[in-house]
């Protein structure tokens, strides 16, 4: 376990590191096809993950570093299994001005008091009972501001849990 722990915490930060320099005008983007992209996350589902996900985002081509924006809603996902959520959506929807992705959890929740750091490296809400490095949502915040997408957090399912919120611009 031990062994486990220690490799993600390294895997985290590598990810980190590679990810500081990089600058929003020199990413790699290209046109994400977000059927394909809900199509791998449905299949690469860990065990308990009973999501619905829904894409309604016709006409709109986003533009993103498929790779990374994979690894942001992966962790969204396993970061709601982890801390206790029965049911995951993750939605896809055009907004006018963009596409909006968002992965609600039914879940504990985090304090509002909390929220506020969620994305602070190295912040973890006590009395979780969970291990981890508290790195998760700092990547995905970095991945969205790379993309020049905003990040919220608001509600999750029906009130309960955490819903985590990613505004993507479409030029």
């Amino acid at each position: 376990n031990e062994v486990d722990r220690c490799t993600a915490l390294t895997e985290s930060l590598l990810a980190l590191a590679r990810l500081d320099p990089e600058r929003p005008e020199s990413l790699a983007k290209e046109p994400v096809d977000r059927g394909a992209l809900f199509g791998r996350l449905a299949a690469a589902r860990p065990i308990g993950f009973d999501a619905a996900v829904r894409a309604d985002a016709r006409g709109l081509v986003l533009q993103a570093h498929p790779a990374l924006l994979d690894s942001a809603l992966r962790n969204l996902i396993d970061n709601a299994l982890r801390y206790g959520a029965s049911r995951v959506t993750v939605d896809a929807v055009s907004t006018g001005e963009g596409v909006r992705i968002a992965v609600r959890d039914d879940g504990p929740g985090v304090p509002d008091a909390d929220r506020a750091r969620l994305t602070e490296r190295f912040f973890r809400v006590l009395g979780t009972g969970q291990t981890g490095s508290g790195l998760g949502l700092s990547i995905v915040a970095r991945i969205a501001a790379l993309h020049g997408a905003s990040l919220r957090f608001e509600p999750g399912i029906d009130g309960r849990g955490l819903g985590v919120v990613m505004e993507f611009s479409v030029p």
